[in-house]
């Protein structure tokens, strides 16, 4: 979400019937004055004292509900995009479960299983430091999120080409990626036990130690995917047409 959205709807927040009653009331009276052509200097004053009312009502709860806005609209935007996520995983998971391989429907549902628990570490284990390990932690699921996509697509595609030595070059590219994934979550499941050894012990070091490990498995993940695409530029221009043409 942009900031000049959640700006946006922290400002229509103390727009209610609370800040509106007295400015629809003296708008009411000022328009009576109006159109009756009256002289009352009580009604006019009236009606612009409920205006001003209305005004400060609203920039008195705008000012002093800021920041519970501010966070309740973020946590609120936060779990709307968990919801589509979960979503999202859900039908990879039923995808996983037809491509022949129990290895990647298992995987997906570990990293799910470790990265939430992860996340959801206590506030006081983050201020430990804990919370730029969470932060690759998330990387690092989405890059495997995407493997995992990645190499159902692969599949797919071996599966619908006649050609032998296509099916087995994408099949080879589609291990890569799954031994990848088997291999970030033993990584995840390290960070996990190491998390909780220092938050017990309040060993700021070993939560730099995981944070360098976990950097390091992500840098390795950005090397597994230049051998895809290496190996995917070695084929050749007629190989690439047909790969294309069933892939599509």
């Amino acid at each position: 979400m942009e900031k000049k959205e959640i700006i946006r709807k922290i400002l229509a927040e103390p727009v209610d019937w609370i800040s509106l009653s007295p400015l629809v009331l003296g708008a009411t009276i000022g328009l009576g004055v109006w159109a009756f052509s009256l002289q009352s200097g009580v009604a006019i004053a009236v009606s612009l004292i409920l205006m001003l009312l209305s005004v400060g009502i609203y920039f008195n709860r705008l000012l002093f509900g800021w920041n519970e806005s501010y966070e309740r609209i973020l946590r609120e935007w936060r779990l709307e995009v968990e919801r589509k996520r979960n979503l999202d995983l859900d039908r990879l998971y039923q995808d996983l479960q037809a491509d022949g391989d129990p290895r990647t429907e298992t995987l997906l549902k570990d990293l799910r299983t470790l990265t939430s628990t992860l996340m959801s570490e206590e506030e006081d284990h983050l201020a430990s430091g804990a919370f730029g390990i969470l932060s690759d932690v998330d990387k690092l699921f989405t890059r495997c999120v995407g493997y995992l996509e990645e190499s159902l697509k692969l599949w797919k595609t071996a599966e619908a080409v006649e050609r032998e030595s296509i099916a087995n070059e994408l099949l080879a590219q589609r291990k890569l990626l799954v031994d990848e994934v088997e291999k970030s979550l033993d990584r995840l499941g390290d960070v996990l036990g190491g998390i909780k050894k220092a938050a017990h012990s309040r060993d700021g070091e070993e939560l730099a130690r995981l944070r360098e490990e976990l950097e390091s498995r992500l840098k390795i993940a950005e090397e597994v995917e230049q051998r895809i695409r290496n190996i995917q530029g070695s084929v050749s221009a007629k190989d690439e047409e047909q790969y294309l043409k069933y892939g599509n």
